[in-house]
Order: structure tokens, then sequence, then C-alpha cells
């Protein structure tokens, strides 16, 4: 560099010492979104603090049901929410039947976030036929895994193996 632009440079800074790194300036925080009372803030609130009480889908028994049997039933609790394993016994084969067994069990156990279910047919040597998942409430679906909210509003997956 020549010493015409360390001269014009050193000018420039006004004679004085050239600081690489200056204090940003500060300002006050914006208001939250709530405290503006806007129409979107306060009903993503109220869905926001409802959170785990919200229940999903109908808790109607259908009035006819497969015959099945509960073989095992394992309880767990995570994340403050409650669920259960179930393994089922049914000589039920189709997705139909299988809704029909899910809805059934949703109402049984509503008092319940989340219920996992397969289904098997014990005259066919412990062949796994297929599954259902019940999510009664929004803290059932996180349990579950579906972290983008529930996969329909029925509030049961079911699928039959083909």
């Amino acid at each position: 560099m020549s010493s015409a632009a360390v001269a014009g440079l050193v000018w420039w800074s006004g004679d004085g010492p050239v600081r690489a790194v200056e204090t940003p300036e500060l300002r006050a925080a914006p208001e939250p979104l709530a405290a503006l009372g806007t129409a979107a803030a306060t009903e993503e609130g109220a869905r926001s603090e409802a959170g785990p009480e919200i229940r999903i889908g109908d808790f109607e028994r259908p009035e006819e049901v497969p015959e099945y049997e509960i073989l095992d039933e394992r309880r767990n609790r995570r994340d403050g929410a409650r669920g259960a394993w179930l393994l089922i016994d049914t000589r039920a084969h189709s997705e139909e039947e299988y809704v029909l067994i899910t809805r059934h069990l949703k109402v049984r156990y509503a008092n319940l976030d989340a219920v996992s279910i397969e289904f098997i047919d014990l005259r066919q040597a412990l062949r796994y036929n297929g599954g259902a998942l019940i999510f009664n409430t929004t803290a059932g679906v996180g349990y579950i895994g579906y972290f983008h909210g529930p996969p329909n509003n029925k509030g049961y997956y079911v699928k039959a193996t083909d």
C-alpha cells in the first residue's frame, strides 16, 4: 500500500484511533403478539393453553363389533401422556372389522391419551394381521409420534396386512 493511501486513511479517520468493531445501538424488545391482542395471537394462545385437553374424534361405540380378546396389555406414561399397548386376538381379518374393534377400544380406553394395538389370530400361530393407533388427545398424538398433528380427525388409524 502506498504511503499516500495510508496518509489518506489516517486523515479520513480523523487522526483518532480506528475501531474495528463498535458496540451496536440497543433498542427495546418488541411487544409479544399476545400483548397486542390481535385475533390471531388470542386464538393461537387459546389453542396452546388447551393443549393436551383437546379430544380427537368421537367416542361412540359401534353397534356391532367382531369378537376379540385382549391377550396382553401394557401401560406407560411419557411426557405427561398416558398410553397403552394391546395385543388382540381376533378371527377378524379385514380392515373394516379392525376399524370396528378399534372404535370399540377407543371408547373403552377413552381415559388414556394413546393406545397402540396389534391384531393377531391364534388359530394361525401368532401371525401378525394388522395394527391400529388410537390418539384420544393432542398429547396422545405426540406420544405416538405424530409431531406435526394428527393424521386425521377420527382419532385412530387402522392398517390390515395383505
